[in-house]
């Protein structure tokens, strides 16, 4: 699955928009991530959710890691080439 086709994917987008200063921590990073399978998983049955959670995160964690990343390094060199930020 690609993420950028997974509809739970654009609640990470969504929360990464409404901030003017992202926070790109690691507790942030869980926090969102989490967000995003508990999205993408609500669509099932709950006797089923967990099973549906950890397929998301074996076939995208890494990738949303990488997205995560490199927003996060976009964001620094923004705020190294933004004057009083």
């Amino acid at each position: 699955m690609n993420l950028s086709d997974n509809p739970a994917f654009h609640v990470f987008r969504g929360l990464l928009g409404r901030f003017s200063k992202p926070d790109f921590s690691e507790p942030e990073f869980l926090r969102q991530q989490v967000a995003v399978i508990e999205a993408y998983v609500e669509r099932f049955p709950s006797n089923e959710r967990d099973l549906h959670a950890l397929a998301w995160i074996e076939a995208n964690a890494r990738q949303f890691r990488q997205q995560w990343q490199s927003r996060a390094a976009a964001a620094r060199r923004h705020v190294q080439l933004t004057p009083g930020v």
